[in-house]
């Protein structure tokens, strides 16, 4: 009996460990961002310094240190202590810095699953947290060390909270309601910046500017919440030092926050409309109902719930479009609230009698939709595998393809028949087959990508025991070789003819462009450095096909 009590819970559980935890240690760590993150961590946990965020010896400034101690937490849990000169290897491990992704990608889960059954209703709530965990761009974000589903936790507890009050549900008091409210959102202050703090904005001005009502706000106490913000945020801000606070407000503050809103940041720019089709492609497999879903939750804007569920979903998504810099996963707190609308589609059963045409022509245009992703898929699954795989053979593209239409023409035929429980339940099964397939089979074979990992795979069947500190990298440099090699391993961008007088390293990383000048410096300096390998790669980071060797001094 205990058991069929909770059998909903346990099945969000199981669902998490197919889709997420069970594949955050089948590929090496990602650049950039997550390398970046990982290694100002890894740093923190070798120095000691948990206050000061680095990359080197360069200030890493962007983010606020909430997402470093997660990690450093989770790292020094799940890490055996290993003595010595060398013990940065216990700490390259990069599923460890994954792990907290995965758990907040869980909470998040579990939180609009609780919190919801309170706001909507439980079967609504239920619904929602599994049509969140099985999307796509959800998942991607799950295995990735990074802020993003840390910052998503945060945003299911504060908007969804926010609801209650709009809705009446809590009311002005010192409660359970409102303190985990205003800890949520100064947490994510602490982990994101000012994220969280303007997706509420955005909403109340929404609200008010058709509702013109902010009575409900006034019952979530904010003066006192803002002091909770406060009192969450000043203590890690004051601790560090004035250097570390200027650059604070100068890399976080202006370039990674105000520079984004006036223009486009490395490379990351798109079109008015970029962020709507993202959504649309990477709510997969689950964006095969979420067309009809939007329609219906638009013909019932008197209901509170929906209304508040389009002030979460409009102003902020608006905002985004405006943003010269984007990327998909800014985009990625908005989709528990087309979760709950998914969920509320599902669930109704009388609105498809009331408009049949309606509903008919909705699916027809869900499923255009659904074979653009679909197509979009099959197509980066098999450039991929040609093009940055060595080991992939015809038996696997072909297998894929036949994969894809399988599930493609059930999937159409299932959701032709009307029965929305049941394409819900197979697109939740479509997404633990495409989590396993992408992140258990087609990431691990794309070796070509993973030029760190072949950097570092050379250096360990030399000598397993190799020290950072005696490592140079010339032309390659990207934060992963960092991470991957320790963080001593000197970078330079140029060739010297003083190079060999600094110091004499046991290691020498080179892009092949280098390699005309360094054969003159050895002529010259008469050292002799034998080449460990040679290999071609693909530098995701840059975009492009570099040659790089890897030489060692006899």
């Amino acid at each position: 009996m205990k058991i069929k009590k909770y059998k909903e819970l346990i099945l969000l559980i199981f669902l998490s460990l197919i889709i997420n935890f069970s594949t955050i240690n089948t590929y090496p760590v990602l650049d950039r961002d997550e390398a970046r993150y990982a290694q100002s961590t890894k740093q923190m946990l070798e120095t000691g310094n948990y206050k000061s965020i680095k990359f080197q010896e360069e200030l890493r400034s962007k983010k606020p240190v909430g997402i470093y101690w997660l990690q450093a937490i989770t790292v020094n849990i799940l890490s055996q202590e290993i003595l010595g000169a060398n013990s940065h290897k216990q700490y390259n491990k990069i599923w460890k810095y994954r792990f907290i992704s995965c758990l907040f990608s869980f909470l998040s889960c579990l939180a609009l699953y609780l919190l919801a059954g309170c706001v909507f209703n439980k079967n609504i709530a239920f619904l929602a947290s599994i049509i969140l965990n099985c999307t796509l761009l959800f998942i991607i974000e799950s295995h990735t060390a990074k802020t993003d589903s840390v910052l998503l936790t945060f945003s299911v507890i504060s908007m969804v909270l926010l609801c209650g009050y709009f809705k009446g549900i809590f009311t002005k008091q010192y409660d359970f309601n409102f303190f985990l409210l205003w800890t949520s959102i100064g947490l994510s202050l602490l982990v994101k910046g000012p994220i969280l703090i303007l997706m509420v904005l955005f909403s109340i001005i929404f609200i008010y500017f058709f509702k013109r009502n902010l009575k409900w706000i006034l019952n979530t106490n904010p003066i006192a919440g803002i002091v909770i913000i406060i009192t969450i945020v000043m203590p890690w801000f004051l601790s560090i030092s004035g250097a570390e606070q200027s650059s604070f407000f100068t890399q976080g503050i202006k370039r990674d926050f105000l520079d984004k809103l006036i223009g486009v940041q490395e490379s990351h720019g798109a079109f008015f409309g970029a962020h709507t089709l993202s959504i649309f492609l990477l709510f997969f497999p689950m964006n095969l109902l979420l067309f009809p879903s939007i329609l219906k939750i638009i013909r019932e804007l008197k209901s509170d719930e929906s209304f508040f569920l389009l002030a979460w979903i409009v102003p902020n998504l608006f905002i985004l479009e405006l943003v010269p810099t984007k990327l998909p996963h800014y985009a990625l707190p908005l989709y528990p609230a087309l979760a709950l609308i998914m969920a509320s589609y599902i669930t109704d059963q009388a609105n498809d009698k009331k408009n049949s045409n309606q509903v008919i022509i909705s699916i027809f245009i869900s499923n255009l939709l659904y074979i653009l992703s679909f197509t979009i898929l099959i197509v980066f699954f098999l450039h991929s595998l040609k093009q940055y795989s060595s080991s992939a053979t015809y038996f696997y593209y072909l297998a894929i393809i036949l994969l894809l239409l399988l599930l493609f023409i059930t999937s159409v035929f299932i959701n032709f028949n009307f029965s929305k429980i049941k394409s819900f339940y197979y697109q939740s099964f479509i997404a633990c087959v495409t989590s396993i397939f992408i992140f258990g089979y087609l990431l691990p074979k794309l070796d070509k990508v993973w030029i760190s990992k072949n950097i570092y795979e050379t250096l360990k069947k030399d000598n397993i025991n190799f020290y950072s500190d005696n490592i140079v990298t010339i032309g390659f440099n990207e934060p992963s070789l960092i991470f991957m090699l320790g963080t001593k391993t000197k970078i330079l961008f140029a060739l010297q003819e003083d190079f060999f007088e600094k110091k004499l390293y046991k290691y020498i990383i080179l892009e092949k462009k280098y390699l005309n000048e360094f054969n003159k410096l050895l002529k010259v300096k008469k050292y002799d450095y034998k080449l460990l390998n040679e290999f071609n790669g693909f530098n995701s980071a840059k975009n492009k096909w570099i040659n790089t060797l890897v030489f060692k001094l006899n």
